[in-house]
């Protein structure tokens, strides 16, 4: 059988077969890019039961690199789930649920656990997390003393209208939205974050105090080699 032998040439990897059994014979190469990034930390988080802040604007969760990071975050998944304990008006429009990019570090809210998918990993203190609720209050949630506030830059990544409940007859349906499943990641290098915003434009009733969010956030940090 042919030799065989590999090499990494400048962010590449050489593969090769000897043509002849003679070490004068010349070799076939197929080369294949090395991977850039190493996986150095698997992580999810999700925020307590927050209850809306009946306002144009609600920031219920947030996802931060800080300057300096030396791991890039990518963001696999993010998941929002409304209770709706109130009926609303056919007329009162809900939220849009945004997710937008902010490099401005966060303020307020509640700073929140890191919960680890693989425990052979260990997260980078440059990565937080912060939410709008500081407990889950026997599942009515209790708002952050202080309102997470986020500069959040245009245009959003992705955007969805959140449910609602016209009636307090029937059954209510699973009403998750995901967003980024399926799809491509969204890095996260040093000074820059990701935020979960209600948008309510310029009505406030679409999102009172009887609205219950939730948010689950998987990532992924990575280390160059």
């Amino acid at each position: 059988m042919p030799d065989f032998d590999s090499t990494a040439v400048s962010g590449v990897e050489v593969y090769g077969y000897r043509r002849g059994a003679l070490s004068t014979d010349g070799w076939v190469q197929a080369v294949w890019p090395v991977e850039d990034k190493i996986v150095s930390y698997q992580g999810r988080t999700t925020t307590f039961v927050t209850p809306g802040r009946a306002a144009i604007a609600q920031k219920v969760f947030a996802i931060h690199n800080a300057t300096g990071s030396t791991v890039l975050a990518s963001v696999d998944r993010i998941t929002v789930d409304l209770l709706t304990t109130v009926a609303k008006l056919a007329t009162v429009l809900p939220p849009l649920i945004r997710m937008h990019r902010f490099t401005v570090l966060p303020t307020g809210g509640t700073a929140l656990a890191k919960a680890t998918l693989d425990t052979a990993g260990a997260t980078n203190a440059a990565v937080t997390l912060w939410g709008d609720s500081s407990a889950d209050n026997a599942g009515a949630g209790t708002s952050s003393a202080t309102t997470l506030t986020v500069t959040a830059l245009v245009p959003p990544l992705s955007q969805k209208y959140a449910p609602r409940m016209f009636t307090v007859a029937g059954y209510e349906p699973t009403d998750t939205a995901p967003f980024f499943h399926g799809e491509p990641d969204v890095t996260l290098r040093p000074l820059e974050g990701l935020c979960v915003f209600l948008d309510m434009a310029t009505v406030t009733t679409g999102n009172p105090a009887t609205d219950k969010w939730v948010v689950s956030c998987d990532w992924t940090e990575y280390t160059r080699p």
